[in-house]
This record gives C-alpha cells, sequence and structure tokens, in this order.
C-alpha cells in the first residue's frame, strides 16, 4: 500500500523563494515546504495499492490530453481556514483553469476505479507551509503585507500521479506516472 495523491510540481520563483525564507525563521510552530516539494495537489488518493497505478496513470493521460499547457500567475498569501487562526500558509493563483478543470477531470473520471468524489471545489493553491501550533505574531504581519504580493508566474505542462512517504525530515514524493498537457494541437481520434 502506498499513500498517491495526483499534483503538478511548480517551479520555485524568486520572490517565492524569499517568502519560504521568511517562513523558515519563524521558529519551530511554521513549517515551510522544501522547494524541491512545491506542488499544486489536484486529487489525494490516499493509501492504496501500487497495482492501481497503470489505471490511474491511464486516466491522467485522457484528462491531461485535452488541456494546453498555460502559464499560472501566483498572487498574494493567504491562509486556510484563515488568517486569525492559520494551519496551512498558501500562493494563490490566478489563470488557474487550466488546474481546475484538470482537478474536475480526474475526480469525476477515477469514480469508476473506486475513488470518490472530493466533497470540496478545488481551489487552486500553492501550499508553503504548515502551521503547528500558536504562530508567532510576525506571520499575521506578514500574511497581511503579502496579501496581494505578485510572486510571479510559472509554466504548468504536465500532472504527476506521486507516492508520498513521510520520512523524519519531512516528505519525500516518489513520480509514479506523469502525463503531459497538449501543445496546443488537440489529438485526432
Amino acid at each position: 500500500m502506498a499513500r498517491l495523491f495526483i499534483g503538478v510540481r511548480v517551479e520555485t520563483t524568486r520572490p517565492l523563494s524569499k517568502a519560504l525564507d521568511e517562513l523558515g525563521v519563524m521558529g519551530r510552530a511554521v513549517k515551510p515546504v522544501a522547494e524541491k516539494n512545491l506542488h499544486v495537489t489536484l486529487k489525494f488518493l490516499g493509501e492504496n495499492d501500487l497495482d492501481l497505478v497503470p489505471e490511474i496513470s491511464r486516466v491522467m493521460q485522457q484528462v491531461a490530453a485535452t488541456k494546453p499547457e498555460s502559464d499560472i500567475r501566483l498572487v498574494g498569501l493567504g491562509a486556510f481556514p484563515h488568517a486569525q487562526r492559520p494551519s496551512v500558509i498558501w500562493a494563490g493563483m490566478q489563470n488557474a483553469e487550466t488546474l481546475i478543470e484538470v482537478a474536475a477531470g480526474l475526480d469525476k473520471q477515477l469514480r469508476p476505479l473506486g475513488f470518490g468524489r472530493d466533497k470540496k471545489a478545488f481551489q487552486p493553491h500553492l501550499t508553503l507551509a504548515r502551521v503547528r501550533s500558536k504562530p508567532p505574531p510576525e506571520l499575521a504581519s506578514m500574511l497581511a503585507e503579502l496579501r496581494e504580493r505578485q510572486f510571479g508566474v510559472v509554466s504548468v505542462s504536465r500532472v504527476q500521479l506521486f507516492q508520498s512517504e513521510l520520512q523524519p525530515h519531512g516528505p519525500q514524493y516518489t513520480v509514479l506516472a506523469t502525463a503531459e498537457f497538449s501543445d496546443g494541437e488537440l489529438p485526432s481520434h
């Protein structure tokens, strides 16, 4: 059994890297995501048998092939559930329609394989840190200050199936399958 999710890796921009550095010096309460692990989760699959990987990969290929590569603008810092009691710090995403459509397609087409429907609508965001306990006051200041900050544009061209293994130093992600977005030319049938 393996803990699986489908996501999109996101390259770090200089402003994003600076924000991660700021989060990293806020003490033990705030745990930033390692830059190599930055990703957007499109569908969390949970604990599954690795025998399902070929079927999951087939669905990913079908959904991704109909979507174009796209550039997504990273804008603003926010928190779930909210800034007063943050548990997740995130960067917002604009022009993320492709990700919204891919998440919806995966949610629908994975149901026949036994994966339940997501209870919440997909909200495109890039998780930057997790807050484990009472955060320092600097975090609230940072959230307010960077609420509308531009973090740059990232190109999105593929979705990947990841296996997540929790390690003492943080999660380790292994790519099990990749599905490329269309290059603008939709495949003919």
